[in-house]
């Protein structure tokens, strides 16, 4: 057991592991992309989703062709019965951890781990997901996917040059998706009772459960509702029960996968008083309505917006020692405020007035204070910061500005800034640690304190040798570089002791408690002006 130097901001005050001398560097983006994971950021109430730099890579699309919604997403996901985000949510395990499979093109699926949570938002609701998508390592290739989702990617890669050639041709396609509601779902016998209407390039495949898909191939808008009514017809026989529903190309779609996802939607929405249903193709392109915003201006203008803090501990003698500082309204809930660049300065300031007076009061404690990237690109920030640690001295050594990993990418135009708020003397954090921005040149370059290991590796360490070898050589590459180390999303003892044996320095989770009301200051009230 050895004594480690204090950093830069002086956190050090326990022991650590003494680490073998390395004998070469690894970069974090090298280890994450070892793992195959990508992390992602998104926001309910928008539906915006944000991926890590390095998505392209891990999921083999190109980068104009990623997701950039969570109701585009959910359209890659296929519906194999396996669950999803959503009904984990609906589920109200704020967690979730699981296992399905993509469709990024005809041909082309992998199956996929994801893991992450739910983050509340004003009223106590989920607000945002933080996750991380993991390529399978049980199903890496294609060979290495389920029966069904080869049959899928058999079906879908015929039926893309089947769009292809009707393109050509000046000739519709329709797809008809159909599933069994009532009766056996004996697939060989459905598949057999179609045959009388199929012509000679027709071709039908049994997908999951008790669905099937059907395409007739020189079948036009115009046609498909006679076709779904014959096909009705033949299969509503002997006590079995049929619901239908159909898209066509290219009136509907000229990609094969989306031509099947609606198609699918289509059955789904079907009712049992329609046996079939057409695709809606105005419905189809609507999007969800987002959740009213918060209106931040008017919580700030009415001074709802208050100082909580989640504790922090020693991960060695498990005693606070720092505190995070988060948001709560007047009624007590704790919620995460939107990124929102237009008001973050107005945000954060207000967290740094409510932080600073909390820290005159209590000379024992050291706060971790979250900022956005636009707020270290404002202008006002330095002044702001500066003259609230000029009015109260002696704090400035107990407070840690963190800041996102993904600054690290405008390294050439923020340094200035952190050597500015380093003057002032206060730490400097980065959240967020191993989500794909950090490498050793960046680290090393910028005046940084503590690194804080994202949480989506911490969630799942238990059951994840790659999470695990991950963290671990995210820990070694900070104590190389002789930064201090937290975890958070640490929820069990079993966690916090591996992340104690590897060296983690501090630990923050629903095991040492979660955040909680500060005491309110007393301060005059200060007006926001709408822009």
């Amino acid at each position: 057991m050895g004594t480690r130097r204090p950093s830069r901001a002086g956190i050090f005050t326990g022991e650590t592991l003494q680490r073998r001398s390395r004998p070469h560097e690894t970069d974090p983006t090298v280890a994450l992309a070892a793992l195959g994971g990508v992390t992602y950021h998104w926001d309910l109430a928008t539906d915006r989703l944000t991926w890590g730099p390095n998505a392209a890579a891990v999921l083999g699309v190109a980068v104009s062709d990623l997701a950039g919604a969570g109701r585009a997403f959910r359209d890659w996901v296929e519906p194999l019965g396996s669950p999803c985000r959503e009904e984990a949510l609906t589920s109200n395990e704020l967690a979730y951890d699981l296992r399905y499979a993509l469709r990024l093109g005809p041909g082309t699926a992998i199956m996929v781990q994801d893991a992450g949570r739910f983050i509340a938002g004003s009223g106590g609701r989920p607000a945002f997901v933080r996750g991380c998508l993991k390529s399978d390592p049980l199903a890496r290739g294609q060979d290495g996917l389920p029966r069904a989702i080869h049959d899928r990617s058999a079906f879908l890669s015929r039926l893309h040059e089947d769009i292809a050639e009707a393109l050509r041709f000046s000739h519709g396609v329709t797809l008809i998706a159909g599933a069994i509601v009532e009766g056996s779902p004996d697939m060989p016998e459905i598949l057999r009772l179609l045959r009388p209407m199929m012509r000679r390039r027709d071709h039908a495949t049994a997908l999951s459960g008790n669905r099937f898909a059907l395409a007739l191939t020189s079948c036009s808008l115009m046609d498909a509702p006679d076709a779904m009514k014959r096909l009705t017809g033949l299969l509503s026989t002997a006590g079995r029960g049929i619901r239908l529903g159909a898209a066509c190309a290219p009136d509907h779609a000229l990609d094969a996968c989306r031509l099947l996802r609606l198609a699918e939607t289509s059955l789904a929405s079907g009712t049992s008083a329609e046996p079939w249903t057409m695709c809606d193709a105005q419905g189809s392109q609507s999007v969800a309505q987002a959740a009213e915003p918060v209106d931040l201006v008017r919580i700030l203008n009415e001074r709802q917006l208050t100082l909580a803090l989640r504790p922090i501990v020693d991960a060695h003698s498990l005693a606070p020692a720092l505190a995070r500082a988060k948001v709560a309204l007047r009624d007590g809930a704790v919620a995460e405020v939107p990124p929102d660049a237009g008001i973050a300065l107005l945000v954060d300031a207000r967290k740094l007035e409510l932080a600073a007076q909390h820290l005159m009061g209590a000379p024992d404690t050291r706060i971790i204070l979250p900022i956005e990237i636009a707020t270290l690109r404002d202008l006002e920030w330095l002044s702001i910061l500066a003259a609230h640690l000029g009015a109260r001295p002696g704090i400035a050594s107990r407070l840690i500005v963190a800041l996102p990993e993904a600054v690290l990418v405008e390294r050439a135009k923020i340094l200035g800034r952190l050597d500015a708020m380093k003057a002032l003397g206060i730490g400097i954090a980065l959240d967020h640690f191993g989500s794909g921005y950090a490498t050793c040149a960046r680290l090393r370059s910028l005046p940084i304190d503590l690194v804080c290991i994202d949480g989506v590796f911490i969630q799942t360490l238990s059951r994840s040798t790659g999470d695990r070898l991950l963290v671990r050589t995210l820990v070694d590459i900070a104590q190389h570089l002789g930064i201090a180390t937290a975890a958070e999303w640490v929820d069990d003892q079993t966690t916090a002791d591996m992340l104690r044996a590897w060296g983690v320095d501090y630990l923050e989770g629903d095991q040492f408690g979660t955040a909680a009301p500060a005491a309110l200051p007393v301060s005059t009230p200060l007006r926001v002006k709408r822009a």
